[in-house]
């Protein structure tokens, strides 16, 4: 997965959905990269693109600034890439999901374009994911990493790759 959204990130393509929900498992060491629906192709005189276009948005994997200013760039993927890793470390379980977490947490009632006001406040007071049940350390860690609430302070994919290998590699021993 890391090697795939590091890929995309050199050839300067945003996902903007990435999700367990969009992933294709092949093999245990092998999966695919789904639904580019969202996917936009960087600017070359920028690091970010812009969305314009209103629409139905998977808000609870976003970055603070995708939500606030509809800024997308390879460190919003990062963020969203930490939720994936959330949800893969609470085996997709609905009941821990990240929109039943997050509408938890604001309180059900809210709904419409309030939740995106009360989702942003949440993420600004430092409110994130908490860490799965079966997660080790490392993992969390990692996790916390990608959601920085400064895009310029999460790690590159390529970062990442490295990250997990050795968190692999000592959670083997």
């Amino acid at each position: 997965l890391l090697q795939g959204m590091d890929y995309l990130a050199a050839k300067r393509y945003i996902h903007r959905d990435l999700a367990t929900r969009n992933i294709l498992v092949e093999s245990e060491m092998r999966v695919k990269i789904g639904d580019f629906g969202l996917t936009k192709v960087l600017p070359q005189d920028k690091e970010y693109y812009t969305v314009r276009e209103p629409g139905e948005s998977p808000i609870f994997w976003y970055a603070p600034e995708s939500l606030t200013e509809s800024k997308f760039s390879v460190a919003s993927d990062v963020w969203s890439f930490g939720v994936v890793l959330y949800e893969l470390f609470t085996y997709s379980d609905k009941n821990c999901s990240p929109p039943m977490v997050f509408m938890e947490r604001m309180g059900k009632e809210k709904q419409g374009q309030m939740i995106v006001y009360h989702l942003i406040d949440l993420l600004k007071q430092g409110y994130r994911l908490p860490t799965p049940e079966s997660c080790p350390a490392e993992i969390h860690a990692i996790m916390l990493e990608c959601w920085n609430s400064d895009p310029e302070l999460r790690p590159s994919f390529k970062a990442l790759i490295h990250s997990v290998e050795a968190a692999r590699g000592g959670l083997s021993r």
